[in-house]
């Protein structure tokens, strides 16, 4: 569950021109779960962007780790890998998602290309145990197709100079067997002070959805209200007065 709201954004993590830069970012969270006024300590995440090459291209990695702590673990295991490659001059090129999730072991993958000025996405989900094939699925665009983690890029790039609240980015994105879309919402600033022990000033930006016609909130997302829109507390609806926050340490 915790793993399905990451990817409807999410963990991930920053928002907002719409190129992927070579850079060494290296971001590391502790991860909470929350009811209403209360928050536990969960476990932590590892976001974070490395230069390689991809089927012969150069490419940016752009990847998540998501873990449960021991004590966690005894009641509930999260081990997710979320990974994205990406031509330094924002071509999306795969995207993988390796879900452990309790009793939940699946591989989703997307394959980018480009037809006919179309924008399209190869779309598969195995069972890591059995090893079967459980979807496959093409979907095609007139813009890009954006997944998790190549909107986290390009949502960090963004030029917000000058935005105010209520400025929304509607991105289409991967989301198991289909695109769905996400909007992007700017809904003000707050300081927030971090596991580190130092504040911020950051902008909020509110990753929602449309279900059965109704907008929902899924992801609420706090960054530095500067040109590098570090993240530094991500926020993941789970309903119920329930959510996952990971804020930076």
């Amino acid at each position: 569950m915790v793993g399905a709201r990451l990817l409807r954004f999410s963990l991930y993590f920053l928002i907002l021109s719409g190129f992927i830069q070579a850079s060494a970012s290296d971001y590391r969270f502790n991860l909470y779960f929350g009811f209403g006024p209360f928050s536990l300590p969960t476990g932590n995440a590892h976001l974070y962007d490395t230069e390689t090459v991809f089927e012969g291209r150069d490419a940016i990695r752009t990847a998540i780790e998501l873990n449960t702590s021991q004590t966690v673990n005894r009641v509930f295991v999260l081990k997710d890998t979320i990974e994205s490659y990406n031509t330094p001059q924002g071509e999306s090129l795969f995207f993988r998602k390796i879900v452990n999730e309790g009793n939940r072991h699946n591989l989703e993958t997307a394959r980018f290309s480009k037809e006919n000025e179309k924008f399209v996405a190869d779309l598969t989900t195995w069972n890591m145990v059995t090893g079967a094939r459980t979807s496959q699925a093409t979907e095609t665009r007139d813009t890009r197709i954006f997944d998790l983690m190549s909107m986290i890029s390009f949502a960090q790039k963004i030029n917000t100079k000058g935005i105010k609240p209520g400025y929304t980015k509607t991105l289409p994105m991967v989301n198991g067997n289909m695109v769905v879309q996400q909007y992007l919402v700017y809904t003000g600033d707050k300081k927030i002070k971090a596991d580190n022990g130092k504040t911020y000033d950051c902008m909020i930006i509110s990753i929602r959805d449309r279900k059965e016609g109704k907008e929902r909130e899924t992801v609420k997302a706090y960054v530095t209200n500067d040109s590098h829109h570090a993240p530094i507390q991500l926020e993941i609806i789970l309903g119920g007065g329930t959510k996952i926050k990971a804020l930076l340490k």
